[in-house]
């Protein structure tokens, strides 16, 4: 990715913001890795796995030590402004490592056609250009065990946002440089800001602002790494919180042609401000494993515990809260060009005396359940393509739109080059005939993507 192999822009990481784990023995080809899709394309000249530009943007979070700089002896006497240095970790006379800011990213930009089949009372169609994606990577090695990572997604939001009550948000104002000419502003999503320290050569501990560490794409979450031209809904949707501020232990050990890795967290939890302070001074915890067998297949479980606590609509007015519970299994297949994944998701929410939530409106326990399975095979001709289909089901616990749906998504994934995907997408949806605003409703997607990594 950043690296120097090949020119490419996606070997990039491991170096930069992965913790420090024995790879001994090497990663089998083929294997899927922590996270995502990990597959060689033929005729490639890089190693295996680099090829996805997929995860040049994300395997910061998951690299590995033996991809890091060789250790060169420094030669030369340090200098008087050097002096302090040396309680730093930083001595100019220690074996050197590789200490330079890393900056890369990824973007995309899609092509979206939205069609309603049935209701007038359904949202209107869409026939529109989008620019999505515009993440900007930050990391370095601070010592020869300790590392940070920042990553944060430029947007347009919140301008064209709609409010509640059907009204949009307008960011326009006057360019003071610019004569006063009208201009519209727009925001920044902070995805992750954290250090972490390689406490052995298996485990590491992390503290900051991450990203949960479950399933197969929300770490893996920029768009040249999924295969389809958005993530599944239910990922989307986070029955898991989708980042978290707090301490994550994790590591990995081989037994024999096994790995296993692990995580546990602790965090603030869901809520309003859960990246400043934690308004219920109650922490949330949880954790996952994963299983990488020497034959392609990656099994993974993943659970979390915590209370939402969000902000009061009004003075004198509670505080919407109750405790959830997330739990989740994912399966990956890799086999040559035969690419599998599939994940199960639910999230349990229960509310006690005086609780209540905004999103369903009442304080009644609730489930939301999710699935999806995908299957591709990758080509060496046609820009190396992949053609794909995948199933979505989403039962959600708040029947206000719908109460379950179902949708079929076929497409082709094209690589011309390793930092670059175009996608081809279209989606078939049907929400069920619960009563629901959207009840027999059906619609029509397609989507054009063109995604790369930088």
């Amino acid at each position: 990715m950043i690296l120097r192999i090949s020119g490419l822009s996606v070997i990039l990481i491991a170096a930069l913001a992965g913790p420090v784990i024995a790879q001994n023995p090497p990663e089998p080809v083929g294997d899927a890795g922590f996270f995502g899709e990990r597959e060689v394309l033929a005729g490639d000249p890089v190693a295996p796995g680099a090829d996805e530009p997929a995860r040049a943007a994300d395997a910061a979070a998951v690299g590995s030590p033996d991809q890091t700089s060789p250790e060169v002896p420094v030669v030369g006497k340090p200098s008087s402004d050097d002096i302090d240095l040396g309680s730093l970790g930083l001595d100019p006379a220690s074996l050197a490592f590789d200490d330079k800011l890393n900056l890369y990213g990824f973007a995309d930009f899609t092509f979206l056609l939205q069609h309603w089949l049935q209701n007038p009372m359904a949202p209107p169609n869409a026939r529109t250009f989008q620019s999505g994606s515009l993440n900007i990577y930050l990391a370095k090695n601070l010592t020869a065990k300790a590392r940070m990572l920042a990553e944060v997604r430029f947007t347009f939001m919140p301008n064209g946002t709609m409010n509640p009550d059907g009204s949009f948000i307008e960011t326009s104002a006057q360019d003071l440089v610019n004569f006063s000419r009208i201009t519209n502003w727009g925001g920044i999503v902070i995805e992750r800001a954290y250090a972490e320290y390689d406490l052995t050569e298996h485990v590491t501990i992390r503290g900051g602002h991450w990203l949960t560490p479950y399933g197969i794409w929300n770490i893996d979450h920029g768009s040249p790494a999924i295969i389809g031209t958005h993530r599944p809904y239910i990922i989307g949707e986070q029955f898991f919180p989708e980042h978290q501020t707090g301490l994550d232990l994790f590591g990995s050990h081989y037994l024999d042609r096994f790995k296993v890795e692990a995580h546990l967290t602790a965090s603030n939890g869901r809520g309003a401000t859960e990246a400043q302070i934690d308004q219920d001074n109650k922490l949330a915890f949880g954790g996952s494993v994963r299983v990488a067998t020497p034959w392609g297949l990656t099994l993974g479980g993943s659970y979390y515990r915590g209370r939402y606590t969000g902000l009061a609509p009004g003075f004198g007015m509670p505080a919407p809260t109750y405790r959830e519970a997330a739990y989740g299994g994912d399966v990956q297949f890799d086999r040559g060009a035969l690419h599998i994944q599939a994940e199960l998701i639910a999230r349990d929410r229960h509310f006690g005396s005086g609780q209540f939530s905004t999103a369903t409106g009442g304080g009644t326990d609730a489930r939301d359940l999710g699935a999806y399975a995908i299957a591709g095979y990758r080509f060496d001709q046609l820009w190396n393509v992949m053609p794909y289909f995948y199933y979505e089901n989403y039962q959600p616990s708040d029947h206000s739109l719908f109460a379950k749906v179902n949708a079929g998504n076929l497409g082709l994934n094209f690589r011309p080059a390793a930092n670059l995907v175009f996608k081809l997408q279209g989606t078939y949806v049907e929400f069920g005939d619960d009563p629901a605003l959207l009840a027999g409703q059906k619609l029509i997607l397609f989507a054009a993507q063109t995604s790369w990594v930088f």
